[in-house]
């Protein structure tokens, strides 16, 4: 079933894709913008640039190394209402989706991400009977939550339809029939404002959020406000899971975030993953549990079924321990216990400034209006 609530969130604001993945699910503001991933094209390359990226960029070959719009690589190319979506086909990766620029997957390697933020917190799950993706119009994270048997109900909220459009035309990396799954409820609206809803409170066991990066309209998806209000949608002892961008670059970032959804869920902590077509060839998922059950989601407390383990290509029990454990640095600036004055590497050169120390009412993160106590 597919509900259109689009109009609703044209009037009050639309939202940029996900920085890394498939689409976005909300962030306000208009965001018409120009387009511009297909001058990423030159020489036969795509070449990523981004802000978020300081010193450095990542690039792919097509397939057909003609260098213009006809190029029989260029397999989609469009501007929707808030963002530009380009798919084509790489020369070594397989077909490439980009969003304003931005790499958001390859079919080579997206499974390394897509595995892990779906399976991480559902096998942390006794009993995760209701799932709400927050954007993925890729389709890739539905068919992994669909393979959970315990899965009643899954609800995806995309705000682009345009996604889902090329996702289906041209990627076509999840079989057509997943999203005519009787289970599956597909949203059109803004995510940030249907979770804000008192109507979605209290309503699923699992939230993965593939959420922006921090940019222009997209900052009010790291808002405290918006993980607040994944907090009220979750269900008691529910899981969210959100791409955690990564430990080389934007570290002041991670550290804050989850600092802050400690302060809000109770619990909350960092796990990690490869991708090497991702930045430094490595991402991170903030994973946060609500309620008094302050038990880590390190251990999975269900298991795979043989059946189910040989559809998997990264993602098992092992892995999913092993994506906790994190380099010595890290685990000490997130325990706060680290001396960041001698740590160069929790002190990278990047976008994010905290230009609050000292602050009256307690230490300000780099989250606007969110003061961790």
């Amino acid at each position: 079933m597919v509900t259109n609530a689009n109009a609703n969130a044209n009037a009050n604001g639309g939202s940029m894709s996900n920085a890394r993945n498939g689409g976005g699910g909300g962030g306000g503001g208009n965001n018409k913008k120009k387009v511009r991933g297909i001058g990423c094209v030159s020489d036969g390359w795509f070449t990523e640039s981004s802000s978020m990226l300081p010193g450095q960029k990542f690039s792919l070959a097509l397939e057909d190394s003609v260098d213009n719009l006809n190029s029989s690589s260029i397999l989609f190319h469009e501007q929707s209402e808030y963002q530009e979506i380009l798919v084509f086909q790489s020369a070594q990766y397989g077909k490439v989706m980009v969003i304003d620029g931005i790499l958001q997957l390859t079919e080579r390697d997206a499974f390394t991400f897509h595995e892990m933020m779906c399976h991480l917190p559902l096998f942390s799950h006794l009993n995760p009977e209701r799932v709400l993706i927050v954007g993925g119009g890729d389709g890739i994270v539905l068919q992994e939550v669909l393979r959970h048997k315990e899965v009643k109900k899954v609800t995806l909220v995309e705000i682009d339809p345009l996604v889902i459009q090329a996702s289906k035309e041209c990627l076509k990396i999840v079989p057509p029939e997943l999203w005519d799954d009787p289970r599956v409820e597909i949203i059109l609206a803004d995510a940030a404002e249907y979770v804000q809803d008192p109507e979605n409170h209290n309503k699923f066991d699992i939230i993965l959020a593939d959420t922006l990066d921090p940019l222009g309209p997209a900052e009010s998806l790291f808002e405290p406000e918006f993980y607040e209000d994944m907090h009220a949608a979750l269900r008691p002892n529910g899981i969210v899971c959100t791409q955690g961008e990564n430990m080389w670059i934007h570290f002041d970032l991670i550290r804050d975030l989850v600092a802050c959804c400690k302060d809000i869920f109770g619990h909350a902590e960092y796990a990690t993953t490869s991708v090497p077509s991702y930045p430094c060839g490595q991402i991170g998922f903030i994973v946060a549990r609500k309620g008094n059950d302050n038990r880590s989601c390190n251990v999975p407390v269900r298991t795979p079924t043989y059946a189910f383990q040989n559809e998997l290509k990264w993602y098992n029990p092992e892995m999913h321990r092993a994506a906790f454990v994190l380099p010595q640095y890290v685990k000490q600036e997130l325990n706060g216990s680290a001396d960041t004055s001698t740590n160069n590497f929790a002190t990278t050169n990047n976008n994010y400034h905290d230009d609050n120390n000292g602050d009256e009412e307690g230490d300000r993160c780099i989250l606007s209006q969110c003061v961790i106590s």
